[in-house]
């Protein structure tokens, strides 16, 4: 499908908080416009389009994939229904913004391929971290061969809602049916999708995956719900190239808001990136014939910012968009998240 230069008509399914930062992209941009939106919540629904002036609202996806007065869609739903709004996609070629994880299950992921391989589609996931100047930066000195061969990665990402102490309440991110994991899906997605644009496929990976908090009360009770996800996921991957990745990510890690930083160590230097820090890099690199190591702090050049859903309009109207995180990105990260979960608690007990 091979969309003109006009202004293309979104259709906006989900509308939680991460549909504000939507909204925002969009407005950015001067060729899309908002002409239909969908949620399940009829007064956030009847709110939203107020705001924006929309009269097409929808109570229901299907409808939404189907209306002839909508070219592109952009999905900010819960995990567990991932899938379902991909498959529509593909089944009435529409080209689809997804959020990350792709899929609940792999065994989504792999029946959304086999669709997706005779009936293909523009399909962008939201993996936003390729977006910060400071990790494209990185990826160009790394491709340059700045800090050479890549030995091995520390990779973190850490927040802190999750913990004891903020006493959080009970949500579908709690929830194995809605969401398929926790930490390991909701922030480890971002951190495998950030190596593997980095440049680095995976191999093999071994997991462990805790849960801290093993119930929540419900907002606003004082009843209940078991968690059935990780508060914590811990993995280590072999690369294809060799290099070793070590990966923590936690939603307790008390004192950290939204952290995820990358260290790359390569044979001739050292590079480290942080979310938190979108407009600069540290790079370590040898003295010259000493053993010590200076470091830097490198500001990023101008021309690393870009608009992700600036991309995802070009996907739409067909066009190349070389770095972009597509649909064989998304199916290939959901690879990596079951193996993690399935490596999870195999070690050999040293009691």
């Amino acid at each position: 499908m091979v969309m003109s230069k006009q202004q293309l008509r979104i259709g906006l399914i989900g509308l939680g908080g991460m549909a504000n930062h939507h909204i925002r992209l969009l407005s950015q941009i001067e060729d899309a416009v908002i002409t239909a939106l969908c949620d399940v919540n009829a007064d956030v629904l009847q709110s939203a389009g107020e705001r924006l002036q929309v009269t097409a609202l929808y109570r229901d996806y299907a409808s939404i994939v189907q209306d002839p007065n909508v070219d592109c869609i952009i999905s900010i739903v819960p995990n567990k229904f991932h899938a379902e709004i991909i498959e529509l996609c593909i089944k009435h070629g529409k080209p689809l913004m997804t959020e990350k994880p792709f899929t609940a299950t792999f065994a989504e992921a792999e029946a959304l391929k086999r669709l997706y391989d005779a009936s293909p589609i523009p399909c962008m996931v939201g993996f936003s971290y390729r977006y910060i100047p400071a990790f494209r930066y990185a990826k160009d000195l790394i491709e340059q061969g700045e800090i050479g061969d890549i030995r091995h990665l520390s990779v973190h990402y850490l927040q802190q809602w999750g913990a004891e102490l903020f006493d959080t309440p009970y949500s579908w991110r709690f929830s194995k049916e809605m969401s398929g994991s926790g930490a390991l899906g909701d922030l480890g997605a971002h951190m495998i999708d950030t190596v593997r644009y980095f440049g680095g496929e995976f191999r093999s990976v071994t997991g462990v995956l805790r849960t801290f908090v093993p119930e929540r009360k419900l907002p606003g009770q004082e009843e209940t719900r078991n968690v059935d996800v990780d508060d914590i996921a811990a993995f280590v991957a072999t690369l294809r190239d060799g290099a070793v990745g070590v990966f923590t990510t936690s939603r307790n890690a008390v004192g950290f808001a939204n952290d995820l930083k990358v260290t790359v160590f390569g044979t001739k230097g050292t590079i480290e990136v942080s979310c938190e820090r979108p407009n600069e890099l540290k790079r370590w690199a040898p003295l010259q014939g000493e053993l010590d190591s200076n470091v830097a702090v490198v500001p990023v050049p101008e021309g690393y910012a870009r608009n992700q859903l600036s991309d995802f309009l070009r996907l739409a109207r067909g066009e190349d968009v070389p770095g972009a995180p597509t649909f064989l990105d998304g199916y290939i990260n959901q690879k990596i998240l079951d193996a993690i979960i399935r490596s999870a608690d195999q070690g050999v007990n040293i009691d």
